[in-house]
Order: C-alpha cells, then sequence, then structure tokens
C-alpha cells in the first residue's frame, strides 16, 4: 500500500468483502487491496480482444439509442478549470483532481456516456512519483537551481484515469504541387567562375493511400495542450477488458468531447503524415504542396480510460503543472525558466562563434 491517508470521498469506491472496509487497486500487486485488512482480491489482466465500432453507423446514433454501449454517470463539473469527474452516489465532498478547487456536490447531474471499453490499469506506484519528479526536475538544464531544492509532497499526487478515443482509418489523397528539381550553375564573379544552386519547378499531382491505425486523441481539455498533446506513449498492446475495480482508489474523468468532434483533431494528427507521403510521392529536392484533399474510410474507434499521476508545484507565486504516466512514468509538464542560465548560453554560443570566425579566417 502507498498511501492509507486517502479522501475516499474523491474516489470511486469498492468495499472489502472480509471486513467491510474500502478496497483499492495496487499498481505494485496488480490486484484489488483492501486498506483495513490488507485483503487482496486478483483481477482479470489478461490482454483484451480489441474490437473497434464503426464509426459511420454509431454516429447516427443519439446516445438513447446507444443503451446497451452507455451507462448513466453521476457527473460534476469544475468551475474553476471545467474538468468533468465521476462522482458515487454518497459522496459528500470533493475537490477536482486537476487545480484541487472545491467542487459544488449539489450542482452533480446523471448523464449518459459512452461506456469505456478497455483500460491500461496503474503501474507505477504513488511513492515512487516523487523519486521520478524530482529526476526529471533536476535534467533541466535551464531551471532555476533554487527549483530543483524544492522537492515534492508526494501527497500532492492523485491518480487520474483520463478518457481518450483511438481512430482507424483508410486514406485517400489527392493533391496539386510542384517538384524542385536543383542545378549547379556556374556563373563569373570578380574574374572568378564560382558555382551556385538554381531550383526547377515542375508542376505535379498524384494520389497517396495512407492507412492509420489507435491514432490516440485526448477526450477532454482538462490539460494543457502542450501536455495532453504528448500522452501518445502508451503499450496499448496491454489493454484489458474495462471494469469498475480497476478505478478503486482512483479518480476518474468524464470525456467532455465526444467520439465525432474528437475526430477532427484525429485528422490534424493523421494530416502530419498524409503530408509527409505527399512530399515522399512529388520526389525531387523539394515540394511544394498547393492544394490536397483528404477521403476518409472504413472509420472505426474505441474508448480507452489511461493512468496519469497529476499534480503541480509553486515557485515565485506562480503553479506549474505536470503529469506522470502512469504506465511508462515518462514526465511532461510545465518548469520555471532561469534568465540567467539562458543568457549564459547565448553568450556562450555567440564567443564560441567568433572563436570559430577568427580561427578560419
Amino acid at each position: 500500500m502507498e498511501d492509507n491517508q486517502i479522501n475516499y470521498d474523491n474516489l470511486l469506491q469498492t468495499k472489502c468483502d472480509s471486513c467491510g472496509g474500502f478496497m483499492e487497486y495496487s499498481p505494485s500487486d496488480e490486484q484489488l487491496l483492501c486498506v483495513q485488512c490488507g485483503s487482496k482480491v486478483k483481477l482479470d489482466l489478461s490482454q483484451a480482444e480489441i474490437e473497434e465500432n464503426d464509426f459511420e453507423y454509431w454516429e447516427e446514433k443519439s446516445l438513447e439509442e446507444l443503451e446497451t454501449e452507455t451507462t448513466e454517470i453521476k457527473e460534476v463539473k469544475c468551475k474553476q478549470c471545467g474538468a468533468t469527474t465521476t462522482l458515487e452516489p454518497n459522496v459528500t465532498s470533493s475537490k477536482c483532481a486537476f487545480c484541487d478547487t472545491p467542487i459544488v456536490i449539489n450542482e452533480a447531474v446523471i448523464n449518459r456516456f459512452w461506456t469505456p471499453e478497455y483500460i491500461l490499469p496503474f503501474q507505477i506506484p504513488k511513492n515512487s512519483c516523487d523519486d521520478i519528479f524530482n529526476q526529471w526536475l533536476g535534467s533541466r538544464w535551464f531551471i532555476p537551481t533554487q527549483a530543483k531544492r524544492l522537492g515534492v509532497n508526494k501527497d500532492l499526487f492523485k491518480g487520474v484515469y483520463m478518457p481518450f478515443w483511438t481512430y482507424d482509418a483508410h486514406t485517400t489523397t489527392s493533391y496539386i504541387g510542384e517538384r524542385g528539381e536543383h542545378e549547379i550553375e556556374e556563373y563569373e564573379s570578380n574574374g572568378e567562375t564560382r558555382t551556385r544552386v538554381i531550383t526547377e519547378w515542375y508542376n505535379t499531382s498524384g494520389t497517396v493511400e495512407v492507412d492509420f491505425d489507435d491514432v490516440i486523441v485526448a477526450a477532454s481539455n482538462t490539460l494543457p495542450v502542450h501536455i495532453s498533446s504528448r500522452l501518445t506513449n502508451w503499450d496499448k498492446e496491454n489493454l484489458v477488458a474495462y471494469r469498475k475495480e480497476f478505478l478503486a482508489g482512483f479518480i476518474t474523468e468524464i470525456y467532455s468531447i465526444n467520439f465525432v468532434d474528437a475526430f477532427e483533431f484525429a485528422k490534424n494528427i493523421m494530416d502530419d503524415e498524409i503530408i509527409s507521403e505527399i512530399r515522399s510521392d512529388i520526389g525531387g529536392d523539394e515540394q511544394k504542396i498547393n492544394s490536397h484533399s483528404t477521403n476518409y474510410e472504413d472509420i472505426k474507434f474505441k474508448h480507452l480510460l489511461l493512468p496519469i499521476w497529476i499534480s503541480s508545484f509553486k515557485y515565485k507565486e506562480k503553479q506549474y503543472q505536470y503529469v506522470i504516466n502512469g504506465r511508462s512514468g515518462e514526465v511532461y509538464g510545465e518548469y520555471p525558466k532561469s534568465i540567467v542560465k539562458i543568457t549564459a548560453l547565448v553568450l556562450t554560443i555567440i564567443a564560441v562563434l567568433v572563436i570559430l570566425y577568427q580561427i578560419f579566417n
């Protein structure tokens, strides 16, 4: 057990059959553990047989028509940051996992949501988070020395299951562009023969096909984009079938972006790879893409819950938020930067360039 001092009002709860106490999922034991008597309950951690959902079929359905695929959940929205999290029926008080703002429980409502289909349970225990974060913070060269010495209060870490969508698709993209080919040209300057590179441009067009598998998109906008967009490194081959027991002892955020709207974000991710494929198809030494149009076919999706440890620290009256991947231990977040260190680096680079210039001239 990592920490018995837990506010269970914030968490989905599971009762122990032996003593009636609270149980929580233990990342270290990979099973349910009673915080009172120590009883353990094994959970099925075998890899799930993944079944994707047909996008076009479900896009035409309303949530009311999706009774077998959805669940009624008591949800409450944080007025400060907008995060939407689940609550148990008997909860009387709670704080937002993302900004620690007290939540108004009497404003909780019951809505219907797409049921999570798969989950990656936590593997990184809470008592490892402070060491992981301090190592990460210590490796940031530009951080002020004083900030490195702050240390982290591990009690501030909150385990959160964040909602994600993944998408598969077959894409066909037509494009119009130009291929640039370099040629070496000789010319006279001050009585000397010199060479320069010129580029000849040729109109081109074509079609490329790209298949995508498991393009992952955050299903909420609670975290800053520069953090949530980097939460892509997951061992999805180890996904297990969703069970509520995995959530015991952790906070679960409900998606605020449905699978239809989130696909627009997935398109942006796909487009980067499509652009790369177009450039490869154009060939030559340089490429210009004047226009392109993509058709998406055989679109599939699924709903995941993925684990993160979330926290923040204060330095000089400013709050810096960060998260730890609950599977890999990777850290993503914000940190203060020392103007003195940045200036020193810039001056050093300038000095080196001056010395090199003097040497070669």
